[in-house]
């Protein structure tokens, strides 16, 4: 019996430099019943050329789809998502980012676990993960995470990094071509549904190394110092976390039918818009961590004080 179709979906975008590597860890994975998509999003550099060279040279035996990007820079998550509306049905798909390195095991791993599962529902898996430096230092491993997640756990908080992210059939469907898509990255859109409707599946062990950009570094790869400074300057000063409570807005208006009660008394909690006092109470003293990361929790209980979401 052949084993279940595996889409890898690589969004590409002035990555030449990266891509190399990450290829060659795909192709070389020890799972072989694996498609590769790439879409890339107007590259200024030689990055498609690079990708038509790499797949004409190409010996392993993969299939390598560059897709046709209609001269359009949709940007993340959009380009991600074109490649899910336009590739073949698969039975799963993982997201892969331009300067990951897979380890070999990587599909492998997901495939052995996601199987276990009835398919019938919303599945969503991922890893731990390492990051590194674009001059190859360390930076960290990704922090363990809870082995079930509720959704309070996913409403200002992202557990797990998309490359690290695998979907089975049901949730590219359910989760992203049946529905109106915002402007959310897709690792928080599609965990997020997947902790409402279905379930999630994580493996603390690391799958991958991705490589962190002087110029992208992001709250999570932060210091104390300097994740304070983050916190500050992208939320309390700067318009990040209004942009988050827009995008939970969005996601239960999406949903909206398909939320049972006591998900959408949460929900409701942070996604109401104007003053009352017993919201703004419920919101400051919130029973449960909304953050893993002491400065970050602390960054958003200042924000509920102020009113600013």
């Amino acid at each position: 019996m052949e084993k279940p179709k595996v889409n890898v979906v690589l969004a590409t975008y002035n990555g030449k430099k990266f891509l190399k590597r990450q290829l060659d860890s795909i192709v070389n994975q020890t799972y072989e019943n694996i498609d590769i998509y790439i879409r890339d999003d107007g590259s200024k550099d030689d990055t498609v050329a690079f990708l038509e060279e790499y797949i004409k040279n190409d010996t392993s035996g993969r299939r390598i789809v560059l897709l046709d990007n209609g001269g359009k820079n949709l940007r993340c998550p959009h380009s991600f998502y074109e490649i899910l509306r336009k590739c073949d049905e698969a039975d799963y798909y993982s997201f892969c980012d331009q300067d990951d390195e897979w380890y070999p095991d990587k599909v492998a791993w997901a495939v052995e676990r996601l199987e276990q599962e009835d398919k019938n529902q919303i599945l969503l898996y991922y890893t731990a993960c390492d990051y590194y430096t674009d001059k190859g230092e360390f930076i960290r491993r990704s922090p363990k995470q809870k082995e079930t997640l509720e959704l309070s756990d996913v409403i200002y908080y992202t557990p797990g990094s998309g490359f690290t992210m695998v979907i089975n059939e049901r949730a590219r469907q359910e989760l992203l071509l049946q529905v109106p898509l915002g402007k959310e990255l897709h690792d928080r859109w599609l965990i997020r549904g997947a902790v409402c409707f279905g379930k999630v599946l994580y493996d603390e062990r690391s799958s991958a190394t991705h490589i962190r950009h002087e110029e992208a570094v992001t709250s999570g790869d932060a210091g104390t110092g300097n994740l304070i400074k983050y916190f500050v300057q992208k939320e309390i000063l700067g318009p990040e976390a209004k942009e988050d409570k827009k995008s939970l807005q969005y996601f239960y208006h999406t949903f909206e039918g398909r939320l049972n009660s006591a998900q959408k008394k949460i929900l409701s909690v942070f996604i109401r818009d104007g003053f009352s006092l017993p919201n703004w109470f419920h919101k400051v003293f919130y029973p449960k961590r909304l953050r893993t990361r002491t400065p970050g929790e602390i960054a958003l209980r200042i924000l509920f004080i102020l009113g600013r979401i």
